[in-house]
């Protein structure tokens, strides 16, 4: 079972691995999606944490106050602050909604076909530009949000 201790020996870097998820999707790029089990157990236990939260997503499952958007976004994101992007997936029903997220935890869990995450801990500046890179220049599709 994975961990936050969990880490590959491996020094390739994330770019240049074939990934796919388990759905068979491999638009995302991670570290070590072995932690992705891990990742979605931490965040169920945030969700707990945060009835207010899951009321106004089961609530934004209805209504999608934010149907059509098209999302970048670009944040630190912890296994507590991961329950937001999803929360604001459903709220906007998204389908091609691309979210770049700079932690290696969290992102695993997300990567789910239809919310792409490029992100991983330890990345250099050279591998934090090109995962901006890949979210914001995605040929037929540009962000209506940010």
């Amino acid at each position: 079972a994975a961990s936050y201790t969990d880490s590959s020996d491996d020094e390739t870097s994330p770019r240049d691995k074939q990934q796919k998820n388990s759905k068979g999707s491999s638009d995302f790029c991670v570290k070590n999606i072995k932690q992705a089990e891990f990742g979605r157990r931490e965040i169920e236990i945030a969700e707990q944490e945060m009835p207010a939260l899951m009321a106004l997503r089961k609530r934004a499952q209805g209504e999608k106050p934010l149907a059509g958007a098209k999302i970048v976004g670009c944040t630190h994101i912890t296994a507590q602050t991961a329950v937001r992007p999803q929360a604001v997936r459903v709220a906007a029903h998204l389908g091609d909604a691309l979210i770049q997220i700079l932690f290696y935890l969290a992102p695993v869990s997300l990567s789910v076909p239809g919310f792409p995450v490029f992100a991983w801990k330890g990345e250099s500046e050279d591998d934090f530009w090109w995962c901006i890179d890949r979210c914001v220049n995605v040929e037929g599709w540009q962000p209506n949000m940010v």
